[in-house]
């Protein structure tokens, strides 16, 4: 399983949900968030968080999601999983 993380770029329905991202960093598994790719394809994980920092820094939004199941992580992050061998290759 892994991890992903990024600046999250809000579409207008964000905003329902903006004050809950901002107020509770802690557990935000009411909200019910998912991810889809670009193609429009749901991304299974275990769960997604928003860190919203926009009211004290503009446009400083991060989303991070937890447990994306192997090999679905490897498609859609080569690069890091690339990088993770690279780092650990040898010991």
């Amino acid at each position: 399983m892994g991890v992903a993380f990024g600046k999250f770029i809000a579409t207008e329905s964000y905003r329902l949900i903006q004050l809950e991202c901002r107020t509770n960093h802690a557990d935000q598994s009411g909200l019910a968030l998912s991810v889809t790719t670009p193609d429009g394809i749901q991304i299974p994980c275990v769960g997604v968080g928003v860190i919203d920092f926009s009211d004290q820094f503009e446009d400083e939004i991060e989303i991070t999601v937890f447990g994306i199941p192997y090999p679905l992580y490897g498609e859609l992050f080569p690069e890091h999983v690339s990088a993770y061998e690279r780092t650990f290759r040898g010991c």
